[in-house]
């Protein structure tokens, strides 16, 4: 979509020089004529400065720290400052939290000398992205909280996720990393997006990183992963052993990974789990959670809105108990499902599961080929005395997706 400047000349009430026509933008003088220049959405509609949908409000950091920067006083529980080499002028970054005396680490960036920024008719075509270099070994996980606050000091927060990586891991060269902005649960907290005030990043754990930029830039990318379950004739047997399992794995993070099958009557599903501590839990019914145990939730309706942030009673949120022999527990009924079936087999690394689902008998449905259904899936790490870790497959940078089917995923029913 292109974007024009029209001027209208009406009578003579208004007097135009030369040297006014000359600072219109978009006009070009060629003798006694004007020409009208046309302007792309994303070309430069103001000198040196790209725009998107009219905003321009785009550098959030670039060569150097500005009163809209801030930072914990704590030097020793984050020391942030200018760096410089031949080519890159860049923040320095070095934070140790796991400190006595620091509670909050972090910094905070209010660009454009802290004015009011209008992020509301963009949101959902845009992302923050930073450019970041290891100063040592490549790594992926990055132990930050990203915070958006309103002048009314309403925030919106967005923990770091793998997936927000352009390329495979952080190495000793530029590597970008990218927040798309629709993943803030900005709605949830209330937050004016017409007012937005500052950048806030929260620091956690212990570690070093030099950050080149933060912006604002286009985003058009998928943000739901989806999966595929294939079809089959003869039911697996449900003994732990996913041996007979001829299909793909999915990676659930980097180290666990499971599959979906299904035939028109039941789901199967298979969870290889990594473990130190397997099979601890001492919970029971709802409380499944809170120790070693296997979530799943799905949606039996595949003609409802994605994006609702509610569950339907057509959506579904099941825990599997894993170390504990409890039936499974059906939290969005409230009831126990000892028609669930799970076997569990442990191995050097973990423990692998195999799930039965009796769909058909629970939900009245069949399930049929070429539905897409909403779709999570999420392995809790614990001991007997409590949940330690969940690890999330699609909302991985999120937590609430028990709360929340637009967190979900995509089940492709092949």
């Amino acid at each position: 979509m292109n974007k024009f400047f029209i001027i209208i000349f009406c009578a003579s009430s208004i007097s135009w020089s030369q040297e006014d026509l000359k600072n219109l933008e978009g006009v070009d003088i060629i003798g006694n004529r004007l020409e009208f220049k046309k302007v792309g959405l994303y070309d430069e509609e103001v000198p040196g400065k790209f725009t998107i949908r009219g905003f321009s409000q785009m550098d959030i950091y670039t060569d150097e720290l500005s009163d809209d920067f801030w930072s914990a006083k704590n030097t020793t529980c984050l020391n942030a400052h200018q760096g410089k080499d031949e080519l890159d002028s860049y923040l320095q970054l070095k934070w140790n939290k796991d400190q006595d005396g620091c509670d909050w680490v972090g910094m905070g960036f209010g660009w454009d000398s802290w004015a009011a920024k209008d992020i509301a008719y963009i949101q959902d075509t845009i992302a923050i992205e930073l450019q970041v270099r290891s100063t040592g070994k490549s790594f992926t996980n990055l132990p930050w909280a990203f915070g958006i606050e309103d002048y009314a000091g309403r925030q919106a927060w967005l923990g770091y996720s793998k997936s927000f990586l352009t390329g495979q891991e952080i190495t000793q060269q530029w590597t970008k990393v990218e927040l798309p902005f629709s993943l803030f649960p900005c709605e949830e907290n209330q937050l004016d997006l017409t007012s937005v005030k500052q950048l806030i990043i929260q620091f956690f754990g212990e570690g070093a990183i030099e950050v080149n930029s933060i912006k604002i830039v286009p985003f058009s990318s998928k943000l739901k992963l989806d999966m595929a379950a294939s079809l089959i004739s003869k039911s697996p047997t449900i003994d732990g052993d996913l041996s007979d399992w001829n299909t793909s794995f999915t990676p659930l993070s980097e180290i666990h990974s499971f599959a979906v099958r299904y035939n028109p009557d039941t789901l199967f599903f298979a969870f290889s789990v990594v473990d130190d501590t397997p099979l601890q839990n001492s919970q029971k019914e709802r409380n499944c959670w809170n120790g070693d145990a296997i979530e799943l939730a799905f949606s039996t309706n595949p003609n409802v809105d994605e994006k609702r942030k509610f569950y339907l009673l057509s959506d579904q949120h099941i825990g599997i108990f894993c170390g504990s022999n409890n039936p499974a527990w059906n939290y969005s009924s409230n009831i126990e499902m000892p028609t669930i079936q799970k076997e569990i087999k442990m191995n050097e690394r973990g423990y692998t599961v195999e799930i039965m689902i009796p769909y058909s008998n629970l939900y009245n449905q069949k399930l049929v080929p070429g539905t897409e259904l909403g779709f999570e899936a999420a392995i809790d790490l614990g001991t007997f005395e409590k949940r330690e870790q969940q690890v999330r497959w699609n909302s991985s940078y999120q937590e609430g997706f028990n709360l929340s089917p637009a967190k979900w995923g995509k089940l492709l029913l092949e």
